[in-house]
């Protein structure tokens, strides 16, 4: 897969550098006439770098689009200049106190639709600095006012039309085949975990075991990327066939849903292996590779198998195996289960219930609203904070660096403005870290630039060929982690600037003029994004941590209400999904904001995000996640089969609503410890409460400490799994007394049991957050 992923890169490399090349013949040997209309070269260069390298893996849907996005911030661009034009004049445009409010003035009206995507933006905005500069630079008298935004737009469409040939020769780069490589990847992956699991079930010891897990454990992580990519590619063949963008989204077959359901239950069955307490598990061999068959049916429907996939695998439970390490076991096999036709479609039928039915408990409240609502929330929409506060920011960073770029070098205050332009996001980033790996970008190209006019001084008609290798270079620099994409994009672009044009001057003072006004745009950078967004992204994921634990407690307050339905209504089971996707989204936020933490500097007096400990916190609120859903289905499942069954909930709930009893006042002074940002602070709130913490011992003075304040323990999921297991009996004789099917009591029966061992390890994560909030505090 390592070695795919690289040849992958080098073709895109090799486009990359396709597309300079068309641009740098084009400007350096084209037509005259075509040449007049590309008098911005250095624009052409960037535009060609922004959609190439803007974006991870770009095909010929993707490039199509962003020419499409190009010429719609043209237009955008060519309407307000003019405008401009007329009102103001260009004799006023070339004062260089005007011209950075029109240029601030121009990006606040770009950036504030929210309709426009982030290429479109930022090719308007360099679009306009270079207009407004250009006014600038000759003192308004330029020859022919009404052509310099024409010309702006010839060269903005060279480098569109560059990439466009480049992702089209020698073959299309289709998102379709794309798309079609790495469900193939995945197929593939998933298979190596199938065996894997083969192993780890027959392990001789659990050090040995271990070892494996953690090898399945990067094979998860590697299939989870190649997901994204799957995602990312199936939208964008809307693109290359646009008849599919006017069909309904039901008629549309995304193969990645499929994928993701499969990897949901692959993750089960390792979340299964994990929680064995003992190695090996006392199975044959012969008897897991057939256990494991249908899944792999299910995931290579080509592959030779003996087993099919609707087939029953004739398992039954008895009550004398009952025990807590058998819960494990039998959660892998509901797992196995779920991948059988039937089952997988009893969950999505599910799932649309579910779906329905929240739609129909939201439809009469939104019917409720007062018509005065409705206005307020029509201007809340309007005037949204995310628009205003980003069309802000782009305003006066680009206008701050417009001026003190022209204050500096008159003849070279593009670059400054142009720094911005290419920088700014519409969300968060890490701020201090992309100033950086722009700086570094920009200092190398240049170097590297300098370097080949020295060499190919007496030969400057083929000055433009170390450009392939550099590009090249920066492709792969693009997806480095020391580097990333602002890295990357301005190493290409420095040394475009200096080894792909004529007539700038002497290169040694233009790189070095250009280094001076990119660290002034990098400051007005930084500067708009710290007074835009002051808070560090630490904060943020306290904050959100807090988020997590407010979602988890609604999660088990579900839990609880599912327990006390004695007959499983669809309603409750849809409150729990709910949750659980509340859950889910508050955890993806805290990923984000825990991975922006890694590269912030740290700063004294405040606490320092400990990411080893929150990328372990991480890990268990997505087990959590993964838990509730199949405590959904197992439910879902269960409900057709209750009266049946006669299994004492009751008990259940008294063991459920106890734990949660035990959890609320815990996760309250959590909270309250984990937003401290302050060490003396911290040190405070704990001496108030009477925690003294032995550093070399690892333990509190407080003997009540750990019942106190840490609420529940290891002991009560141990309990619950106990007593769960001692009324799985009860309820598995009861069933095999029943007259019912022999397949509807199995699956009954392994349903119970799975969901025991859900709840249990719910538990068991949730008693895990609390303890390494706790340590790390």
């Amino acid at each position: 897969m390592r070695d795919t992923a690289w040849l992958e890169r080098l073709g895109l490399a090799l486009r990359t550098a396709m597309a300079c090349l068309i641009v740098s013949l084009t400007t350096l040997y084209g037509p005259k006439p075509l040449r007049h209309f590309t008098t911005f070269p250095a624009f052409s260069y960037l535009t060609t770098i922004l959609i190439w390298l803007s974006d991870a893996e770009p095909t010929y849907g993707e490039v199509l689009k962003c020419c499409l996005d190009v010429s719609y911030a043209t237009f955008q661009t060519i309407a307000i200049v003019l405008v401009s034009v007329l009102v103001v004049g260009p004799a006023s445009l070339g004062n260089g106190l005007v011209a950075p409010v029109a240029v601030a003035l121009a990006s606040f009206i770009v950036a504030f639709p929210v309709s426009t995507s982030l290429l479109t933006k930022r090719i308007a905005f360099g679009q306009i600095v270079v207009v407004y500069v250009t006014f600038v630079v000759f003192n308004g008298e330029v020859a022919h006012v009404f052509m310099l935004p024409v010309h702006v737009a010839g060269s903005t469409a060279l480098g569109a039309i560059a990439s466009l040939i480049a992702v089209l020769l020698p073959f299309p780069r289709l998102a379709h085949s794309q798309m079609s490589k790495g469900c193939k990847l995945y197929a593939e992956n998933a298979l190596e975990r199938l065996n894997m699991f083969v192993e780890i079930m027959m392990a001789r010891d659990n050090t040995t075991a271990q070892v494996l897990l953690a090898r399945a454990a990067s094979l998860s992580a590697a299939a989870k990327n190649t997901l994204k990519n799957i995602k990312i590619h199936h939208e964008r063949m809307a693109w290359e066939r646009p008849d599919t963008r006017f069909l309904r989204r039901k008629q549309k077959l995304d193969p990645g849903e499929k994928l993701h359901a499969t990897e949901f239950l692959m993750r089960g069955l390792e979340l299964a292996l994990g929680s064995c307490s003992s190695f090996p598990q006392g199975m044959s061999r012969d008897e897991l590779t057939r256990l494991l068959e249908g899944p792999r049916t299910q995931i290579a429907s080509k592959s030779a198998s003996t087993l099919k996939s609707q087939d029953s695998l004739g398992w039954h439970l008895e009550a004398g195996s009952l025990s807590t390490a058998a819960l494990p076991v039998c959660f892998f096999r509901y797992c196995v289960e779920l991948f059988r036709d039937d089952f997988l479609s009893l969950r999505q039928d599910s799932i649309s219930v579910n779906r329905s039915n929240t739609e129909e408990e939201i439809h009469p409240e939104r019917e409720g609203l007062s018509m005065a609502r409705k206005v307020w929330d029509i201007l809340c929409v309007w005037m949204a904070r995310e628009r205003f506060v980003f069309a802000f920011k782009c305003s006066i960073s680009l206008g701050l660096a417009v001026l003190f770029g022209i204050m500096y070098n008159k003849k070279n205050g593009y670059w400054s403005g142009l720094t911005v332009a290419i920088s700014l996001v519409s969300g968060r980033q890490a701020t201090l870290t992309v100033a950086n790996s722009r700086l570094q970008g920009t200092a190398m190209g240049s170097v590297y630039g300098l370097i080949c006019c020295s060499v190919f001084q007496r030969l400057e008609e083929f000055r433009f060929l170390p450009l392939l290798p550099w590009i090249i270079l920066a492709v792969f620099m693009r997806h480095s982690k020391v580097y990333g994409q602002p890295g990357g994009v301005t190493a290409a672009i420095a040394a475009l600037l200096i080894l792909g044009r004529r007539n700038y001057g002497a290169p040694t003072e233009f790189a070095i003029a250009r280094i001076v006004e990119a660290s002034i745009g990098l400051l007005c950078f930084v500067f708009g994004e710290i007074l835009v967004t002051p808070v560090r992204a630490a904060t943020l994921a306290r904050t959100e941590l807090s988020h997590c634990l407010d979602a988890l407690l609604d999660c088990i307050q579900s839990l609880v209400l599912c327990s006390e339905q004695k007959n499983q209504k669809t309603s409750v089971v849809a409150d729990l999904r709910t949750r659980q996707a509340k859950l889910k989204s508050h955890v993806e936020a805290l990923e984000r904001f825990t991975a922006e933490a890694l590269t912030e500097p740290k700063i004294p007096f405040l606490c320092p995000l400990n990411t080893v400990s929150y990328n372990k916190l991480l890990g268990s609120f997505s087990k959590i996640s993964d838990l509730c859903l199949y405590v959904c289905d197992g439910l879902k499942n269960l409900s057709g089969v209750q009266q049946t069954l006669g299994f004492p909930w009751d008990n259940i709930t008294h063991e459920l609503r106890a734990f949660q009893e035990k959890l609320h006042p815990s996760v309250k002074w959590l909270k309250e410890i984990a937003l401290t940002k302050s060490q003396a602070r911290l040190q405070k709130e704990l001496q108030k409460r009477k925690i003294c913490h032995d550093v070399e011992a690892g333990t509190t003075s407080n003997e009540n400490y750990s019942n106190m304040e840490l609420g529940p323990c290891q002991d009560d999921a141990e309990r619950f799994s106990v007593s769960f297991v001692m009324l799985l009996k009860e309820a598995t004789d009861k069933i095999s007394d029943n007259t019912a099917e022999e397949v509807l009591k199995s699956e009954s029966a392994l349903c119970l049991s799975s969901l025991g061992f859900c709840i249990s390890r719910l538990m068991q994560e949730t008693i895990c957050i609390m303890t390494e909030i706790t340590h790390t505090t």
